[in-house]
């Protein structure tokens, strides 16, 4: 995996000297110097149209999967982001360096697809445009849903700018537009995309969307969308007939590494775990910060989302213990309450030291089957299907966990109908939908913890968050706090984007 990670690294470095720095918060300019004069040129040109930066670190401490460290390591972006604050520090790991990653990739996209007009419509510039299609949807994808209000198709609220042609005008004016007109174009985009991206043409297929990834990436799009029947098409695919074939096998991850928890990164971020669909090396210094970190993982927040939670009314599984599963590992000896996994891998090229040292990076996986199977599993509840959502449930406990709960059907579609404050998202859910999303909603809190996601779920079902704090800069996040909605990075706000709401008065340092 290691000399995958170094090559990858450095056509990163190459591309990212010649990219487009800053986006919307400087004049565009999408004449990349690169000397391209072949398809292979612009395949490279696409690799390095992958995200640079990662949206963990700043995602995962807004999550309810975190608290305070007793002798933590202190960081403004830490911080900040536990306490839903903005931020608009220009380092690795921030908010700004991800949306000004996303927008270089962005620019690199569409300057492959006007460099693949002039070539024939081989197979295999089929196959570039499909690449290109698919990193435009996905980088417009991850900006939306971070910086704009989650999808509800009875809204108009402001999207982000949807860029879709190398600019090479000075003073291009930018607008927002809705949430559902970028999801109308990343629809437009990840179809092209879809149809076109060929896996035959990839050397190492887990570092490019391939197939699989890509259709991934469909279902999690529909899943926020609400459009179940396509969620279960894509996820289909992903799938094939024995899904618990393609899982990340938990208790075999906690038998390998029993003796060397620190060392499970080499299996999680391998492109030879069945379960990963799509790494990215990002510059970042999660690896390092995770175990460290004030606001992060603790005992507390471990205890209560692996041992307390289960099928409700479910007898003897309604707390199921998953702590002894995952391989946790305790934050060095001062930090006396933090837990981790060791999903991150670390790579240094340079000198990777000092207070915010850089040429650090990691590996992100951004897509696996895991997630393509929780989807379908929440698709099928959501039309009722409810034996095929069960069937998936037990097909994930059985691949993950090596048991199936021995309970009555009926049981899984028991909740308390005070759930329905808890879980608002925009299209409702019948008692019965909300009792099998809600479990395997925490299911998807404990496959991704560590890695962000949980933030969109927070989102997309409206849930609050409250902290075990005596800050005078803590307030809790309600359920329709416009802290869930990323600020618009300063730049972009003086270069014409309207800034998102902060109605709440923050205190002032």
């Amino acid at each position: 995996m290691k000399k995958y990670l170094y090559k990858y690294i450095l056509i990163f470095t190459t591309i990212a000297l010649c990219g487009c720095n800053d986006f919307l918060s400087k004049v565009p300019d999408s004449d990349i110097d690169l000397n391209i004069n072949n398809e292979k040129g612009i395949a490279q040109l696409l690799t390095g149209a992958y995200p640079e930066a990662s949206y963990i670190p700043f995602l995962e401490p807004r999550t309810d999967n975190v608290g305070l460290r007793t002798n933590g390591t202190h960081t403004q972006l830490n911080e900040e982001m536990f306490y839903w604050e903005d931020d608009n520090q220009e380092d690795i790991d921030t908010p700004l360096n991800y949306w000004n990653s996303c927008y270089k990739g962005i620019a690199q996209a569409n300057e492959a697809l006007e460099m693949l007009k002039a070539y024939p419509k081989t197979e295999r510039v089929k196959a570039l445009y499909g690449e290109a299609f698919l990193l435009r949807a996905y980088l417009h994808f991850m900006l939306v849903n971070i910086w704009a209000e989650p999808y509800d198709n009875t809204k108009q609220s402001p999207g982000i700018p949807y860029i879709t042609k190398p600019e090479k005008n000075a003073l291009i004016s930018y607008k927002r537009g809705t949430v559902k007109e970028v999801y109308d174009k990343i629809e437009a985009d990840l179809k092209r995309g879809i149809t076109l991206v060929n896996d035959r043409y990839y050397k190492h297929p887990k570092y490019h969307f391939n197939k699989k990834a890509a259709y991934t990436f469909a279902s999690r799009f529909y899943l926020m969308k609400g459009d179940w029947q396509k969620v279960i098409e894509y996820a289909n695919y992903v799938l094939g007939a024995d899904p618990k074939t393609m899982l990340r096998n938990w208790i075999e991850y906690s038998r390998q590494f029993e003796f060397k928890r620190q060392r499970m990164f080499t299996r999680y971020t391998s492109p030879d775990e069945p379960a990963n669909l799509l790494i990215c090396t990002t510059e970042s210094r999660w690896a390092r910060q995770m175990p460290i970190d004030r606001y992060g993982a603790t005992k507390q927040t471990v205890n209560e989302i692996f041992n307390k939670r289960g099928i409700e009314g479910g007898g003897d599984f309604s707390k199921m213990t998953f702590e002894g599963t995952y391989p946790f590992i305790y934050s060095p000896s001062l930090i006396v309450n933090g837990k981790y996994i060791a999903k991150f891998d670390e790579l240094s090229t340079t000198e990777s030291i000092g207070i915010k040292p850089r040429g650090i990076y990691v590996s992100n996986v951004l897509f696996t089957a895991d997630e393509a199977l929780l989807n379908r599993m929440e698709a099928y509840a959501m039309l009722k299907q409810y034996d095929n959502a069960i069937n998936d449930y037990l097909q994930y406990m059985q691949g993950k966990f090596g048991f199936m709960p021995t309970i009555e059907r009926d049981i899984y579609m028991r909740t308390s109908e005070n759930n329905y404050d808890e879980y608002t998202p925009f299209y409702g859910m019948t008692l019965k939908q909300l009792a099998l999303v809600k479990l395997f909603a925490d299911f998807r809190q404990k496959e991704f913890f560590g890695e962000g996601l949980r933030w969109f779920d927070i989102r997309r079902f409206h849930l609050s968050v409250k902290r075990d704090t005596k800050s005078k800069y803590y307030f809790p996040l309600e359920k329709y706090d416009p802290r869930k909605v990323l600020q618009i990075p300063i730049e972009a706000q003086n270069n014409g984007l309207d800034p998102n709401p902060r109605e709440r008065k923050e205190p002032i340092r």
